[in-house]
């Protein structure tokens, strides 16, 4: 049960001390928690510190974590670590003093650059059938971990440089009008401006656009114009982009009423510059709405986790009011078997609390 390469506890031993601690627990009704610690890959592919730099890191993270709380190496990278008697709230604490401390500890002894992520679950012995199943559900803790840790690096780094977000295409002849509308759009930091004859390079340029206008020049025939218009929503990468059509003749005949249908918008070539520029700003707006309402359902997801949760955080409060009162009133009561269970439902508390906060690492804003 030890691992030749290292030393360490392998995950035989790990396999047979995990089901030891689940029946003391069962026993005492406590929970367990594992941590999923996985290393950064440079450091034990280095030669230099290749076969050592594990069991460094292993006798570091024995140091930090407390006495009975035991680490083995499960994988070429990877040490998964025992804590008895411990909450989810207590796993994650313990989490993220290791990812604080060991690439500290590591920098000062061997002064090479170095990462930590690490993958929490807390079990409740009454509930476990296998182990390889609590493994699975480390692993995707351990993911979870990662994609944070990538965020809050991603949120750090120096401002990047910003995109163009927001593309109009105008398709047709460059007329004094046209140019003006281009030049007051192009004014605008997030906005680009593409002035094209070509069908195809102005579809083109707006293809894959999550925010995109086209403006389609009144040179251009009624016919053309339907047919433009038909093919912008049957692509699925374009049906969503905001179309304003231009036409010398707007009056109500079956072509404009079927242009009506297909574009956003069908404006009169003489409706002015000011005009042209307020309907292009409509058409981003509307697609900034589009985009909020995308969001609505998951936002109601959210909600609904934290309604479960707090309906869940509701019994344990009550208990711990309910033996406070107790001690209050008992003079002569027991009173350390009373502080137990406080403590217990206290726990149970903040582990229902560790899950809502994990919500603020949700990335809204990715939602599309």
């Amino acid at each position: 049960m030890i691992d030749t390469e290292t030393g360490l506890r392998n995950i035989e031993g790990f396999i047979e001390n995990l089901k030891r601690e689940l029946v003391r627990d069962r026993e005492h009704k406590y929970r367990t928690t594992l941590l999923l610690v996985e290393v950064d890959d440079r450091i034990s592919a280095d030669e230099l510190y290749k076969g050592s730099s594990l069991e460094e890191v292993s006798n570091d993270l024995s140091e930090i974590l407390r006495n009975n709380d035991s680490v083995y190496r499960i994988a070429k990278n990877r040490l998964v670590a025992i804590l008895p008697a411990t909450y989810e709230a207590g796993g994650e604490a313990a989490a993220l003093r290791l990812k604080r401390l060991i690439p500290k500890k590591i920098k000062e002894r061997l002064n090479i650059p170095f990462s930590l992520s690490v993958g929490v679950l807390s079990i409740d012995p009454q509930e476990v059938t296998d182990h390889t199943k609590l493994l699975d559900s480390l692993e995707k803790d351990l993911i979870r971990d990662q994609e944070c840790q990538k965020l809050d690096f991603d949120l750090v780094k120096t401002e990047p440089k910003k995109e163009k977000t927001r593309h109009v295409v105008i398709l047709g002849t460059k007329s004094q009008e046209l140019n003006v509308v281009a030049s007051i759009l192009s004014l605008k930091k997030d906005c680009e401006v593409h002035f094209t004859i070509s069908r195809e390079k102005g579809l083109n340029a707006l293809r894959g656009q999550r925010k995109g206008v086209l403006i389609i020049d009144p040179d251009i025939s009624l016919e053309s114009g339907l047919e433009i218009c038909k093919k912008v929503r049957s692509d699925r990468e374009l049906h969503d982009i905001y179309i304003i059509c231009l036409q010398k003749n707007s009056n109500l005949d079956s072509g404009i009423k079927d242009l009506s249908v297909l574009a956003d918008e069908v404006l009169p070539v003489d409706i002015g510059i000011d005009q042209i520029v307020r309907s292009v700003s409509s058409g981003f707006r509307v697609m900034d709405l589009k985009k909020e309402i995308s969001k609505i359902p998951m936002l109601l997801d959210i909600l609904d986790f934290i309604g479960r949760a707090s309906h869940q955080l509701n019994q344990p409060l009550q208990i711990i009011i309910g033996k406070i009162e107790i001690l209050l009133l008992e003079e002569h009561g027991n009173v350390a078997a009373t502080l137990k269970e406080i403590r217990k439902q206290a726990l149970r508390t903040a582990d229902i609390n560790q899950k809502i906060s994990r919500l603020v690492k949700h990335d809204i804003s990715r939602t599309h």
